[in-house]
């Protein structure tokens, strides 16, 4: 296939070095080269009890081995249309015996009971804590009778004890089973990635629903030198059952699926699949959450066929066992955090999901589909494409787990609000001590605008480019140049950071990256709004608007001083080639100018007047000798 001709689609593509020029296909990503490696409220599942905006994320994962610094690094897209993005912070702490703590569903903020409190808990910003313990998640949903169960632990509140009670990946799984064992498990089937600088691990449960109290899980460790991911689709199916270096599970994990009748008693257990038994794969399994795994794997993947290997089974034409995908791949390079911030921003562009070559992308060819994802026209269902990015994020992250440096400085998570195909992720350690007011609780939410507000800057933005796809490159390469920037001034930062930690001044050099981190978020917001401003003045009304050229003395045309300012240059932007195509075809003769013969010098005066004051008009001005400039009206 050859490039798209322009869009994002075009900017992904013309990022690739041209020493990859041999297969420089749409979605392919030279990952030694494209972009440099850095140095150095939500969705639940309480079934029947309060109807909530559905949660659907994304996590792409990297091991050690294929990272371009040898750290862990993975990414997060928090995606729900009540989903309001900010950065949680939960403090270090010590308790005293017998407290006990509160816990509120995740997505709805009902509350759900009490469990006791630890006597030790981490600093966590995020999702992730001062130790460099990294968790994120997708909501798969499974089999339906699963859902809702007895207890008192919902997904997002298992993430947030959990990292503030376990520092390793290991020690994760064990609290995460040990939790829901105890507690019970009230959340739909979740994909969790649970990282630390030595490794990560993919985690699936599922609860019990009205059967008993509890949940099912297993864990796979993802080997290093290898790349997975999830999107809202369990992955995990067969898998070792006596490789505890590399598999756990719950002890039921397949004598609850035979007690509920999902499984044959009389099958082997090796034969039993974690993700065919509990989360069946169906059309929208495959085509609207694998498919986002898929175009992962198709940019970084060792076989350079993988992509066209899985398109029957991503397009939902083949839905066999056999046709899955695998659990993790080989990719051919290794892949930097920058780079994998670039992956997040993907649209299928290029491919056979490519959503910006139908009616439905409008004249600018966006991906960008109003809802429902799902929709019928007379007796059929029809589906959107759902993409990594997409607009309904609240927030997204890429954790980069760095085992060289000291636990508080070498985890970070770069951290973004609103839609990932325009954020700007701002790195944040996870020792700091605060989360900048940009980022933070409390200013403004999910009905009240701020100018405060980092969430609300980039949604002003991105809806303002959602009908004008045209402008999408320019913002992601300011996002990318943006955070190659931030990558520069963090190895300033920590470098003084580091010296202070090694005279033990920890507090010191954990205060001075916390007001790094603020200074450059509000500093972020501030220009987010700016470049809306910008983008306003300078595409308004369906014009591109620029300065006019100086006149012969050196001064801008004006009206006359104080009499409504400078005549600015006024280009009128159009369709393309390809949608005014579709209009006529679509319309016929009903646009069509029948006569253009009988006054042709009326014809062009007419029609400069109705283009009065752009660069149209200007043009059939010059044409006409008899036009004065008086005639020019703006």
């Amino acid at each position: 296939q050859n490039p798209p001709p322009s869009g994002l689609a075009r900017a992904l593509y013309l990022l690739m070095p041209p020493c990859c020029a041999r297969d420089r296909r749409p979605g392919r990503l030279d990952l030694a080269m494209a972009l440099p490696a850095v140095v150095s409220v939500r969705r639940l599942t309480l079934a029947a009890l309060l109807p909530v905006v559905g949660r659907a994320c994304t996590n792409f994962i990297v091991t050690p081995g294929a990272a371009a610094d040898n750290a862990t690094i993975f990414s997060y897209t928090a995606d729900s249309g009540s989903l309001y993005g900010t950065l949680g912070h939960y403090p270090a702490a010590r308790h005293p015996p017998g407290t006990m703590r509160k816990i509120y569903d995740w997505d709805s903020g009902m509350y759900l009971g009490e469990i006791d409190e630890a006597e030790e808990t981490y600093n966590v910003i995020g999702n992730l804590n001062e130790h460099g313990l990294a968790i994120g998640e997708t909501t798969f949903g499974g089999n339906e009778t699963l859902a809702g169960g007895e207890g008192v632990l919902d997904y997002g509140s298992l993430i947030w004890v959990t990292l503030q009670r376990a520092r390793t990946a290991r020690e994760a799984i064990v609290t995460f089973g040990r939790l829901v064992a105890e507690y019970g498990y009230v959340s739909e089937g979740e994909s969790f990635t649970i990282g630390d600088p030595h490794e990560v691990w993919v985690l699936e449960m599922i609860g019990k629903g009205k059967y008993e109290k509890g949940a099912v899980w297993v864990a796979v460790r993802i080997p290093d030198g290898y790349v997975s991911g999830h999107a809202n689709q369990a992955r995990i199916q067969q898998f070792p059952w006596d490789d505890p270096e590399n598999c756990v599970y719950s002890d039921d994990v397949v004598s609850f699926a035979v007690k509920i009748g999902l499984w044959p008693a009389d099958r082997p257990k090796e034969q039993f699949s974690f993700s065919d038994t509990y989360d069946p794969i169906t059309f929208s399994g495959a085509r609207q959450s694998d498919a986002r795994v898929w175009s992962f794997f198709s940019a970084v993947a060792e076989d350079r066929a993988f992509g066209q290997k899985y398109e029957s089974y991503i397009l939902g034409k083949d839905l066999n066992v056999s046709a899955r995908m695998p659990l993790y791949i080989r990719p051919f390079g290794k892949i930097s955090v920058l780079q994998l911030t670039l992956l997040m921003r993907n649209h299928y562009e290029g491919s056979v999901l490519d959503p910006t070559r139908d009616v439905g992308a409008g004249a600018s060819a966006s991906p960008f589909r109003m809802r429902p994802i799902v929709w019928k026209y007379e007796n059929s269902t029809y589906v959107n494409e759902r993409t990594v990015g997409i607009q309904q994020a609240g927030w997204n992250f890429v954790a980069h787990l760095r085992g060289d440096l000291p636990a508080p400085i070498g985890g970070l998570l770069w951290f973004g609000v609103d839609d990932a195909t325009f954020s700007i992720h701002v790195p944040f350690h996870g020792g700091e001590t605060r989360v900048p007011k940009a980022f933070a609780d409390g200013t403004g939410d999910a009905l009240t605008w701020s100018s405060e507000s980092a969430f609300w800057a980039f949604n002003t933005v991105a809806n303002f480019i959602y009908p004008r796809w045209f402008l999408a490159k320019d913002q992601v390469s300011r996002a990318l140049a943006m955070e190659a920037d931030y990558a520069t001034q963090l190895a300033v930062d920590e470098t003084v950071a580091l010296r202070l930690y090694s005279q033990g001044q920890v507090a010191e050099a954990l205060e001075g990256l916390t007001k790094a981190s603020e200074a450059r978020a509000e500093a972020l917001t501030k220009s987010e709004f700016q470049e809306f401003a910008r983008l306003m003045v300078t595409y308004r009304d369906g014009f591109a608007i620029s300065p006019p050229e100086p006149g012969p003395s050196g001064s801008l045309p004006d009206h006359g001083g104080a009499q409504g300012g400078i005549v600015p240059r006024v280009d009128e932007v159009g369709y393309s080639h390809r949608w005014y195509s579709r209009i006529v075809n679509d319309t016929g003769d009903h646009y069509k100018m029948t006569d253009t013969h009988t006054h042709p010098d009326l014809e062009e005066r007419k029609l400069r007047i109705l283009a009065k004051g752009t660069t149209s008009g200007l043009i059939a001005r010059r044409r006409a000798p008899s036009a004065t400039p008086s005639e020019i009206i703006v």
